[in-house]
């Protein structure tokens, strides 16, 4: 019976893959291991600490949904959990995962010592009070359709009136209904606690609208005028906490960089007729 033995080129690949693999490894443990350090000086005794930490223009995918999920799972409905924010944002999907199961649970409360922005906002207006650092900020919830903002489609469409193609007054009739869904999606997914302004304009709505984008800072006293619980002060751990962190993250994208180069120098790997006994 014949198999075939797929190999890189040069010994010098397999090697660092080698080396690479045992690297993520390592890292993964140093993540546990911080975490676990952050939980056991976390200053409100009894809360679970997770943490959606985020470096350079990575956002929420549906893998750190379905991690956050499976941990919030094992933990008992009424028992306090704390998530530690720090993220431009990301996939819309994900977010409101991740805030349906917050929103329904007591006990909870969302830390920003930076920023969290768009999906990261929907995430912490999901729990009962918001922290937010001296600098930090949360931000509108920016609805893309395919990478262009949603509000633009509609307006771009607007403009053109009969001049528009038939490509631009589809993408704009999916876009106003996503801003209109979307809307009313996150209505459901912010806490009560943040509801308690009486505003012309819901807080949901004035997030979505597409009117402010991404881009305006939230910061604290435009986030009371909106009505959002909030409050200042993170415990300081959080900022080497974050910086630790995020430092881990760039190793991780160097590694996956350095592992893309080698399969795009290295030539396709041989094939090799081994004849083995049956």
């Amino acid at each position: 019976m014949a198999t075939r033995d797929l190999r890189f080129a040069s010994d010098g690949a397999v090697r660092f893959l080698a080396a690479a693999s045992a690297k993520r490894i390592s890292i993964d443990n140093d993540w546990l291991k911080l975490q676990r350090g952050l939980q056991a000086v976390w200053p409100r005794r009894g809360h679970t600490m997770l943490a959606l930490i985020h470096e350079g223009d990575a956002g929420l995918t549906a893998e750190d949904a379905t991690d956050l999920l499976s941990i919030l799972a094992q933990i008992e409905p009424d028992d306090p959990v704390d998530i530690v924010l720090h993220t431009h944002g990301g996939s819309a999907q994900a977010a409101n995962r991740i805030a349906a199961a917050l929103v329904g649970r007591s006990n909870t409360a969302a830390f920003v010592p930076f920023y969290a922005e768009s999906a990261g906002t929907e995430v912490a207006l999901a729990t009962e009070q918001v922290f937010l650092g001296a600098d930090a900020n949360l931000t509108p919830i920016d609805i893309h359709i395919e990478g262009t903002p949603a509000r633009d489609l509609v307006e771009l469409a607007r403009r053109a009136g009969p001049r528009a193609s038939e490509t631009l007054r589809l993408s704009a009739k999916i876009a106003e209904r996503a801003l209109k869904d979307e809307a009313r999606t996150i209505d459901g997914l912010i806490h009560p606690n943040h509801k308690t302004l009486k505003a012309k304009t819901s807080l949901a709505r004035r997030l979505t609208s597409g009117r402010s984008y991404h881009s305006e800072l939230i910061r604290f006293d435009a986030a009371q005028r909106l009505g959002i619980a909030v409050a200042l002060g993170v415990p300081d751990a959080l900022y080497r906490f974050i910086g630790t962190r995020r430092a881990q993250l760039r190793q991780l994208r160097e590694l996956d960089t350095q592992i893309k180069c080698i399969h795009q120098r290295e030539p396709e790997p041989r094939l090799e007729m081994v004849f083995g006994t049956a």
